[in-house]
Parts: C-alpha cells; structure tokens; sequence
C-alpha cells in the first residue's frame, strides 16, 4: 500500500492541496468515503474551512475527525455503546491503594511514595507507557540492561506497580484498555473505513500508538495522505540531530519511510501561498533558517514593551479595536495566540470584555469554586480542623443550608463576639449574652434575649449535622462508607432540588453556561462517589486521604465558553492552534520562561535516566531538555500562523511588581533586522495619544474618571474629554457616565454639621457628656471622634485575648485586690511574700470564671493563663515594695466620679449660654497622706504598655487623662485642703530579663527593679518633704528610683535633668486651668459641627497608622492635608499654658464662645 507524503514548509498549501485533494475526490469518485484526520480543537475550523472551500458551500461524504471523534464514530458504526474509562482521579484512588497496600514492596520509590501528590507523578508516567506501549515487562527487561543500579530497581518497581495496577482495575473496572487500544483492535471491523480516502493533516508528531492507528488506518484505507512540516528544498536527513528546529517533524518522516520504504511517495511544496506580507516570508525562510539570515525585506514586525501584563492586554485590545474599526478586518480575522493560557488567560478575557471586543477562548475554567465544590470539602474540613471558624462561615455560605444569609451572617458575629469555636459548636446550648445591657425587664435587656433566642434557633438547625459529621468523620471508613455518608449529607441538605432549582432560575435569566455548570459539578461528584465505592470498597481511608481524593476529583472539573458569536477572535495557545492561520496574529508574553516556557521537574524518570533507556531499547517521551529545544519550533508555529500582519510583545514587571525579561529571541529578532523598535505600553496614558485610547463609549468614559480628577484639582485637560462628557450626556450614557465620574468628583470634606444633629447625637439635656479620652480623641481628629461617639461607628465585636484584653484582665484583677485589701483595712506594704503567689492565684481564677468563661480551653491558652498569673505577682510585689517605702495609703480603689450615686461628683466645663461638658471617669487608684489641715493627693493609673505625659501633650489636648483626675480628685475634697502630690502612671507587665551570663532568682528579681519600662512616670510635687514621704529610698540614691523617678542632691535640690518631672502647686493649677480651657475649646467646636478630617502630625508621629475609620474617611496625602504640630520642650509647654488667653485649636474656625 502507498502513502503519498505532502512534505512543506508552514504556509507551502499542503492543507490547501489536501482540500483540492478531496474535491478532486468527490468528483471524480461521487460516494467514496473520505476521512480527513486532524486534530482535535481543530475539528470545527477545518470544517468550516472545507464546506467554504467546496463548490457547493458543503460536503457529505467527508467525515472531519479527531482521534476522538473517530473513536466515537467507528464505535457507535459497530454498535459498541462503550462505557467510560475510569477517570483521572479513579486512576489515582486506585494507584494510592496500592501504594499503601504494597508500601513493603518498594525500596527505592519507598520515600517518594509517602509524598502528598506522588500518585499524579506516576498516574502521568504509567499513562506515558501506555501511549509508548511500554509493558511491565519491557520496564523489567530494561532494568537487566541498564548499567545504573538505583535506575534497575526503579525499574523494577514500577514494573511491580504497573502490573498490580492493571491487575486491579482490571478485576474490577473490567479492562484496562482505553480507547486508543480499542480503536486499534477493532477499526478493521468498522464499515468506515472500508476503501476509504484517509488524509492525515496538521500534526507535527505523534505517539507510538498514535503511529499504529494511522498505519493501521493506512493499511485499510483505498488512498493514503500524510502531511509533514519539513522543508522541501533540502533532505529531511539535514534535520535529524535532537536540538534541530524541525527535529520533531523529521521523527514523523523517518517513522514512515522506515515503514513504507520505497512505497512512501514525497510531494514537495517549495511555493509560498500563506504569506502575503514579504516580512513574513522572509521571517519563515529566513530567521527559522539553518543557519539563520537577516531580514531581506524592507517591512518590520511589530513589537511591543509593555510595562506590565495589563498594560500589554491593553495595547494589544486597542490594536485590534483599531484594525476592526478603521482599517475594515473582521473580528473572525484576527487570533491571539498564546504560549499557555493560565498566565494571560484571566487578564486577557477580562482587557477584551471591556473593550466589547467578542472573544472565544478554548482553555477550560476549574469549577473547584462551585458552592457544592465548597460544601463537599467544607463537610469534611470542619471535622479535620475541629470546626475551625472560617471553615465552618465557608460552608454555611454555600446557600445549602436552611438559614438565610441575614442568619448566617447574625451567626457569625455572635460567634465572634463570644469566642464560639472549635467543640463549643457541639454544645445544644449557648447561654452567652453581653453583659451591658442593663436591669432585667429593659428594653436592651429584652432586645438581648431576643436576640440570644434567635440565634439559639440558627444553632438547633445545623447542630444535628453537625453532630452527625463529629460522631462519623473522626475515624477511617471503606471508600463506600465515606461515600454513602456524603451523600447522605448531601440529601439531607436538598442538594439535588436546590441545584436543580438554580438551573431553572439560570435558564430564565438567560445565562445557559450557569444552568450547564450546576448539573455537570453534579454528574461528576456522582461519578466520583461511584468510582470510590467500587474501588476502595473493602479498603479503610482516612479522613485526611478521603479529603486529598475529594479535592483532587473536585479540581479537575472544568467548563468552556460557548462561542458568542461566527464573528469573534479567537484566543488559544500554541499547542491547540497550531492548525490555525489567520490574517492577523497577536504573540504576547515573549519573556523568559513564559515563552520559551521554562522547564520544570524532570519527573520520576529523569532525563539522563531516559536516554540510558532509550539506548537498553526502551523509548519514552522526550526529557526536560529535548521539550526545551521543541520551545523553538512552537515559536516557529506562533510565528507562521499569519498571513498578513503579526504582533509580538512582552512584559517588563508582572502582576506583583516583579522584574520580567524579555525572550532573548526578542534581542535576536531585532539583530537581524526582522522588528522595528519596540512601541511603548506605558503604565499611564502618554498626554497627546488620547484617540488611540477610546474605542468604546464604555472604555472610554472608564479613561474619563482620571481626567475629571486632574479638572477638579485645577490641572489642564485635553479639550476631547469635555467632547466625550458631552457626547455621553447627549447619547444618553448616563449610568456609565456617573459610575465613572463619580469617584473623580468625590470629596472626602466633612460639612458642617447641623446643630440639631450634634444635640440629638451627642447631647443629654444641654450637657456633652462622657470621658476625658472622648476629648482626647477630637484633638487627635475631629472626624474620628464624630464616627466613633456620634454615629457609633464600630467594628463588630470580636472575642479575643491579645494586648487590650490582658490589659484588662490584669486591670479587673488589681482592682479585686485592691477592694480585698481595703476591706481588710490593709495596705499592700502590708502583703507578706509567702501569701503574694496565693492571692494573686485566687483572684485570677475568680476573674477568669467570671470574664473569659471557658475561653481557655488548649495548653496555648493555659500557659497564657500562667503567663497573666506571673505578670500580676511581679506587679503586686512592686506595688507592695512601693508602699513599704511610702507613708501614703491607699484611699480609693476604681473610684468613679460623675457615674451614680456612689461616685464623686462630675467635672462640669462650662461651654457657653447653658451648655457645658459633663465629665465622668474612673480614678484606678487615690493614696492619701494627710499633715494638719492639709491633705495630699497621689493619683496612680496603672497601664500595661508604654504611657507618659509631657507639657507638649497637654497643651494639644493629647493627654488630659491625669489631670482631669486631679479635677476630680480636688472637687471631691472639701473639708480639707488639698494639694497634688503626684499624677503617676504605673505599669503592670513583665518585661524579660537578659544577660549575657546565667542569673540567679535574687539576682534576677534585683535586676528587674531597675528596668527603666517598669519605671513610674508623671508629674510629682515640687517639694523635698513630700517625696521623700512618697519614696524613703531617695535620700542619699545615686540611682533613680523605680517608683518617684526623681533624684535628689545632699542639698535636697533636685538634679536639673529631672526638674520637668516636677512641679509647684502653682504648676499643677496652670495644668488643670489648661486643661479646662482646651476641653471647652473643644467641646465648643463640637456644638458647632465641626468635625473635619483633621489627623495631627507631631513630628511625622500619626494617629492613622491603627485607626479603625481608615476605610470611612479615605485619607489621602493627595487631597488631605495633616494638621502639622511639633513637640514642645516642658519649658515651653509651661509658658504657653501659663499665658492664659492662648488655647490650642484643631479647628481654625470661630466658635461662639470665642
């Protein structure tokens, strides 16, 4: 039997002669089969190409096939209805059987084996055999005759697993044969090919089994057509050295003349007919040459730099809107053509839809997050995370649960504000309510419990799932066990009825694709329960080995696009359109390692491995390295696809900023002389190329929202986006025109606020009431303090034990131990060291019982516990080391003022007419020393991070906490006269202790009473005798004291560098007189509305770093501008606070108390 060989260059019409072929055929032999064999995404083109090529506009005796479409049709000719092979993830399940049956079998593969994804390497090498027709025994027989001994026992042991595998899915799947094997069988039987006219065209290579079916074809077939890409000028044999650009092709030839002999007849097209630009030509004659010539024509190729893969998109959309729109192509003319469609595929579709350019893409999209994808893996999540949070959200939001999202939703949030997680879902009761919300039989009380029974109800609908998941999923089942289980889950759930009710509903809106994807996700869980059950029947799987199949099964799902249109531009890769020519070609991504694709892991078999079985006579697919010289010949491919223009580009960053290279055939394209200079892609719109931006109404009223920005800032704008606007207004784009334009005429400027708003805000009666850190927060920024306390912006509550919440806990626990004292009229002097440990124990569980109810519940959380307990004894022994040295006790304990009948009296602020500030607050802790008459006043307010005050501070208004204390302190005396000892922070952690050698406890605890972060800070009076009576241990100390960090000379002067932490009565009134002033400035201000976006800068210190209202008052260093304030010496915060008439303001305008 002859075959007749069309051997050519890419563009020399051997697909052109192989239609003319057929014509010829259909008319002069009317009747006679035909079968044209391409390959597979190529079916429907040639197709359409050849009913255009035929006289009449279409054909009936020719059958365009695949390897697939030929297998279907020569079964369905025998009557064979074949059942399906056993899928991907069969195969897999079937192959991590094995390995785990047989794990004592393997020696070498042993530790390769125990890998998560070592089944999907050797599920892809056993497929690898099966197309090479490699046996087990051949895999044996190679390992006798290589000369390594760790490949010999790799070998062996494949050929072990390969056997084992066969014998099983055999035994239960039935054959093992796929449907290439089959085909092979069996062809000879089929009436199609009976005296048939077989052409073979568009291939570059093939497999050992695909080389028997064509031959077997071949030998059945009346005429015999094989087209071949080689150049015909010169003898294939020039192209038979591995590296060779047409390498692979010359394979194909020598296959066939090895087989056929003198009886293969070679028809050599030397002609170019594709080409119509001379660039072109010479591109393919000439770069893709042996050896390599310069460009010998005058026109250049197109290339273009781009600054990052959007940008690149973007230039090539607006090209091709270009060629459409002015230059009369269709958009049927013109193809995309990439190396790989991952790295382009999402930009590329989502840079076309805005440009409504109509696109088909052949690349296929993952389903892995279709809801019953997220509730198949969340079910058995939940249980190997032991109801992990997110996971547990996750799955309630895939809609198949009966709750609503309003329900999911108030289910999350009183989960978070609780700390429900982890076993405390399996609890048929939660009882957790906030403990703010007033008496019983109040309307916050009443809207709480309402509340907490609400959501008591969400929880009795899902806890019997839950329960049921819990009780089933902690434990290793057969494969049908876990099925039966998930699907019963599944059923339980509605799953069937809701799918099938979200097609219908797809179906009505129009959207096909979305009613498709439903009933194909559905299908395939099916199959894959089916393929589990049968196969791992009998076979115990582990929760975690069932979650890998699930997830592995579940990724493999994938759609495709329908076509919009006849009319649309194609966009494929490389390998599945090296069929395709169009008039116009687009190549992007020309950088290193996205085209030439770099190289990845050689595999279990690596490529020295290969070559040492290829010479034992035993021939896989090619290495790492002869698939990294086959990258030339697919650019070669890209290259050739055009008949008139082709448009090459790259990237310089990717998505992450990243610097990309350019290909290096890029530096060799334009050495030869075959592209002009590279045309820029900038990341902004150059000024004076705004027509080769707007295309569309849509994309270019997107491009407008910029330009209606630098109008608004006072910038000079192209006169042609005032004509767009116009236009947009008078076409009636007045949708898109306002969602465009809207952010670029957006203010984030605070108006003024109505004063009947403030009152119904922020007012009781005519009083502004609250704490001094309200105040303090206006200073910081008017704007945040009106979020936080007028609207009552808040972030929702979210349970958790980090810095604030120690802070606290260890502030509930001082107070306890205060109030313990107190009642036991005693001081902390008076705390013995061996009852310290113990008290501070008792008063922690007590707290813990009290506040954190069970949120200890792992050994992180109980040495958390230890840690607080630590902390707490280190405090208390400061505190009590503090009193020995002092003869102030302590008065009060958590004193409030201005908070009940119990507490002092509010410190009122007059603001105007009959407004004024009522302050109320909470003193931690007041120690007294009285002489005479005359009472002395020690403010202490424990903090469990850094604290201190300055003049500065005050005097901006930043830090009014202590001295509004000492208002308070000073309005609650009024039998005695009172004098400030001293405003003090005092802190309560417990920082490490490091030296460089080991250290004893003693020495340990010694060294820790020098830790200047444990030293009290504030301001203390300027008066020998009473700081001595606040610290004995100052008289004669070199050092500074850990608790009145003022040092003292023999003279009793105090040392200069401590002076600014002292100060006169005097001082202490100029402080409080101050701080009077500044929080009716500021409340003055607050009853007018002024609330601006006013962040202070001290010194580039910011509060935006860690505000919560970011996201609100989109600060921008662009539009807004910080309040600039610098830091003042203590000398000259003194001196401003003591002129009386100067008050610092953030708001520059009037007040009516001004």
């Amino acid at each position: 039997m002859k075959l007749t060989m069309y051997m050519g260059r890419a563009g020399t019409g051997k697909s052109y002669a192989c239609y003319e072929r057929i014509r010829e055929i259909i008319t002069t032999c009317p009747g006679e089969p035909i079968i044209l064999l391409v390959p597979d995404p190529a079916t429907y083109r040639t197709e359409r190409e050849l009913a255009a090529f035929m006289p009449e506009g279409g054909f009936t005796t020719v059958r365009v096939v695949g390897f697939g479409r030929l297998a279907h049709q020569v079964f369905q000719s025998l009557g064979k209805a074949r059942e399906d092979s056993l899928s991907d993830i069969g195969q897999k399940l079937v192959l991590r059987l094995l390995l785990k049956r047989h794990a004592d079998k393997l020696e070498v593969l042993r530790r390769a084996a125990s890998q998560p994804h070592f089944a999907d390497v050797l599920q892809g090498l056993l497929a690898e055999c099966k197309a090479f027709r490699v046996t087990a025994e051949d895999l044996r027989t190679g390992a006798d005759k290589v000369d390594s001994m760790g490949l010999a026992g790799k070998l062996r042991e494949l050929a072990y697993i390969k056997e084992q595998y066969e014998t099983m899915t055999d035994n239960l799947w039935g054959s093992d044969e796929d449907s290439m094997e089959e085909l092979i069988r069996c062809i000879g039987d089929s009436s199609l090919l009976q005296q048939a006219h077989v052409i073979v065209d568009g291939f570059h290579w093939f497999t050992p089994l695909q080389n028997i079916l064509i031959q077997r074809m071949f030998a059945l077939a009346k005429e015999s057509i094989l087209t071949v890409t080689l150049p015909a000028e010169t003898e294939p044999e020039r192209y038979a050295r591995p590296g060779q650009l047409f390498y692979r092709p010359y394979e194909v030839y020598a296959t066939y003349k090895e087989r056929y002999g003198k009886q293969l007849l070679v028809r050599r097209f030397t002609k170019q007919h594709r080409f119509q630009s001379p660039v072109l030509e010479a591109l393919e004659k000439g770069y893709f040459a042996y050896p390599s010539q310069g460009n010998q024509s005058k026109d250049t190729v197109a290339v273009v730099r781009a600054y990052n893969r959007e940008r690149e998109v973007d230039a090539i959309c607006r090209r091709i809107s270009s060629l459409v729109r002015e230059e009369g192509y269709r958009w049927r003319d013109i193809t995309i053509m990439l190396r790989e469609s991952e790295t382009y595929g999402d930009i590329l579709e989502k840079g076309l839809a805005q440009y409504g350019i109509p696109f088909f893409t052949d690349r296929r999209h993952p389903m892995r997050s279709h809801p019953l994808a997220e509730l198949l893996t969340g079910l058995l999540e939940i249980v190997q995370s032991r109801f992990n949070h997110d996971a547990v959200f996750r799955l309630l939001k895939t809609d198949f649960f009966p709750l609503s999202r309003e329900e999911v939703d108030l289910l999350e949030n009183y989960c978070l504000e609780f700390g429900i997680r982890e076993l405390m879902w399996l609890k048929p009761e939660w009882t957790y309510r906030r403990r703010d919300t007033g008496p019983k039989g109040s309307d916050s009380y009443e809207r709480e419990t309402l509340r907490v029974s609400r959501i008591q109800n969400i929880h009795s609908r899902i806890i019997p799932l839950w329960q049921l998941l819990w009780d089933f999923g902690r434990q290793s089942h057969t494969g049908y066990e876990w099925c039966e289980h998930l699907y019963t889950c599944l059923e339980s759930l509605h799953v069937p009825r809701t799918l099938s009710q979200w097609s219908r509903e797809a179906v009505a809106e129009g959207l096909q694709e979305e009613a498709d994807s439903h009933e194909q996700m559905y299908k395939r869980v099916i199959r894959f329960f089916d393929e589990v059950m049968l196969l791992a029947k009998t076979e115990l799987l582990a929760p975690d080995e069932i979650a890998v199949l699930l997830r592995e099964g579940l990724d493999e799902v994938t759609y495709s696009l329908v076509p919009p249109s006849l009319d649309h531009v194609a966009v494929t890769t490389v390998e599945r359109g090296y069929t395709t020519e169009s008039a116009i070609v687009f190549v992007p991504g020309i950088n290193e390692g996205v085209f030439p694709q770099r190289m990845g892991d050689e595999g279990l078999l690596k490529d020295k491995e290969r070559t040492a079985l290829q010479a034992a006579g035993i021939t896989l697919a090619a290495g790492a390295l002869v698939r990294a010289f086959n990258e030339q010949f697919l650019f070669y491919i890209a290259c050739s696809r055009a008949r008139q223009r082709l448009y090459i580009s790259y990237a310089g960053s990717g998505e992450d900023g990243s610097s990309l290279e350019p290909s290096l055939v890029i530096k060799r394209l334009a050495s030869m002389g075959y592209t002009s200079p590279p045309m820029e892609a900038p990341l902004t719109m150059p000024d004076g190329d705004e027509t080769d931006y707007m295309w569309t109404p849509q994309q270019s009223l997107r491009l407008l929202a910029g330009r209606v920005s630098e109008a608004v800032k006072g910038q000079s704008v192209n006169p042609l986006w005032w004509s767009l606007y116009d236009w947009s207004l008078k076409a009636g784009y007045y949708e898109p025109l306002r969602l465009s334009t809207r952010g670029a005429l957006d203010t984030n400027e605070v108006p003024l606020i109505e004063p009947a708003v403030v009152d119904a805000l922020l007012l009781r009666g005519n009083a502004l009431d609250g704490s001094v850190t309200r105040l303090e927060s206006y200073q910081r920024c008017p704007f945040a303090f009106y979020a936080q306390y007028a609207l009552q912006l808040a972030p929702r509550k979210v349970k958790s034990f980090g810095a604030p919440e120690m802070g606290t806990f260890l502030h509930e626990n001082l107070r306890r131990l205060g109030m313990l004292l107190l009642s036991q009229e005693r001081q902390w002097r008076d705390v013995q060291p061996e009852e310290l440990q113990k008290i501070c124990a008792d008063v922690v569980a007590d707290t813990t019982a009290e506040l954190l109810g069970d949120a200890f519940t792992d050994a992180y959380e109980e040495a958390l516990q230890q840690r607080l307990e630590a902390t707490l004894q280190r405090t208390v022994y400061r505190l009590s080391d503090w009193s020995k040295r002092s003869v102030f006790d302590t008065v009060y304990v958590e004193q409030g003022f201005g908070n009940g009948p119990d507490s002092w009296p509010a410190v009122p602020i007059a603001l105007g007419g009959n407004h004024y500030i009522r302050l109320r607050g909470q003193l931690d802790r007041v120690d007294e020393y009285r002489i005479g008459d005359t009472l002395f006043g020690l403010v202490i307010d424990y903090k469990s991070g850094g604290a201190a005050v300055s003049a500065s501070d005050i005097y901006y208004g930043l830090k009014l906490q202590l001295v509004t204390y000492l208002l308070a302190l000073e309005r609650a005396q009024h039998s005695m006269t009172m004098l400030p000892a001293a405003l003090v922070y005092t802190y309560v952690k417990n920082p490490q202790i490091s030296d460089t050698a080991p250290l004893a406890v003693a020495e340990a605890e010694k060294k820790s009473m020098t830790d200047t972060s444990l030293r009290n800070s504030g301001y203390f009076a300027h008066d020998h005798d009473i700081l001595l009576k606040m610290d004995d241990s100052l008289a004669g100390r070199a050092d500074t004291s850990p608790y009145v960090p003022v040092r003292l000379k023999k003279s009793g002067d105090i040392y200069s560098s401590d002076l600014r932490k002292v100060k006169t009565v005097g001082e202490f009134k100029t402080l409080t007189d101050y701080a009077c002033r500044v929080m009716a400035k500021a409340g003055q201000h607050i009853l007018e509305g002024h609330f601006p976006l006013s962040p202070y800068n001290l010194d580039g210190r910011i509060p935006c770093s860690f505000c919560q209202y970011r996201v609100v008052c989109r600060f921008e260093n662009t539009r807004n501008r910080y309040r600039y304030i610098h830091g003042l010496s203590e000398e000259e915060g003194m001196r401003r606070m003591a002129e009386g008439g100067t008050v610092y303001e953030v708001d520059p305008r009037s007040t009516e108390g001004d």
